[in-house]
């Protein structure tokens, strides 16, 4: 096995997502699924709870990506 020179370790993908993009979402689904959960337990309805959960994911998504800039 040989290395790859460098014409070959140019022409290489980059990664899927960033680094940035990783923390991003992560952290944005943990916080929906924690809100989700805290409205479920709180007594609102499953469905309800869920819809909350999105929203939370996705403001939480908008304002990591708005406060990384």
């Amino acid at each position: 096995m040989t290395l790859p020179n460098e014409e070959e370790r140019s022409h290489r993908p980059g990664p899927l997502l960033t680094s940035r993009a990783v923390v991003i979402l992560l952290a944005s689904v943990v916080t929906g699924l924690v809100v989700a959960a805290l409205s479920a337990m709180g007594g609102v309805p499953v469905p309800l709870a869920a819809v909350t959960g999105l929203a939370a994911m996705g403001a939480m998504a908008m304002g990591l990506h708005k406060l990384m800039e």
